[in-house]
């Protein structure tokens, strides 16, 4: 009796992932439908039954990152306010340390790197600035004008962070960064959010 063959990837899932690969060599706005199925080894057919275009394919792509929770996990705790140094260096260490996350950081520095967009770069910005300020029990209709500019400052920084991830998320760089100013730079301004909110504009 033959055995049973491992579970073949979906054809949007092998999309995914030649999405994922090709932009890691070339620029968002270059990615084309005929790189994707050549680079998937699906036809045209098998991609417009999926998505009507890139974007969505993107879309979807991206839409697996954020739903996963050590990501959502791992921004969060960028604002805690608890001050210990070793809690912050240790959850970063283990958070690198499990491949799948590794894998997710570098694929959202993809979109914040070189290669990304400016459409996709703000949607990245927007989830960042969304875990923040559920994290802190902050509705951001309630942000006066003073306020949206702190959290775009810090969203802003922390998609810097995002695209210099391949250099910057190391065991010697998270040691540095956990005890440089930063943390806790980053921590005040959004908390200050929770600190000011209901305050009229």
């Amino acid at each position: 009796m033959a055995r049973p063959r491992a579970e073949e990837p979906s054809a949007p899932q092998k999309m995914q992932d030649a999405f994922w690969r090709l932009l890691e060599d070339k620029p968002y706005a270059q990615i084309t439908i005929s790189d994707i199925t050549r680079a998937s080894g699906l036809n045209r057919s098998a991609f417009y039954y999926h998505y009507a275009n890139i974007p969505e394919l993107a879309d979807d792509a991206i839409a697996a990152i954020y739903e996963e929770p050590g990501v959502t996990a791992f921004i969060a705790h960028v604002i805690r306010q608890d001050n210990d140094i070793n809690a912050l260096r240790d959850f970063a260490l283990e958070f690198i340390g499990t491949p799948e996350h590794l894998t997710s950081i570098h694929r959202l520095s993809l979109i914040a790197g070189p290669h990304g967009s400016s459409g996709l770069s703000a949607q990245l910005k927007t989830y960042v600035a969304g875990i923040w300020l559920a994290a802190i029990g902050v509705d951001e209709a309630q942000l006066n004008p003073g306020q949206r500019i702190v959290l775009e400052y810090a969203a802003s920084g922390m998609l810097g962070v995002l695209g210099k991830a391949q250099t910057l998320f190391t065991p010697e760089a998270v040691e540095w960064l956990a005890h440089s100013p930063l943390p806790n730079i980053v921590s005040q301004l959004i908390n200050s959010l929770k600190d000011d909110a209901g305050m009229s504009s």
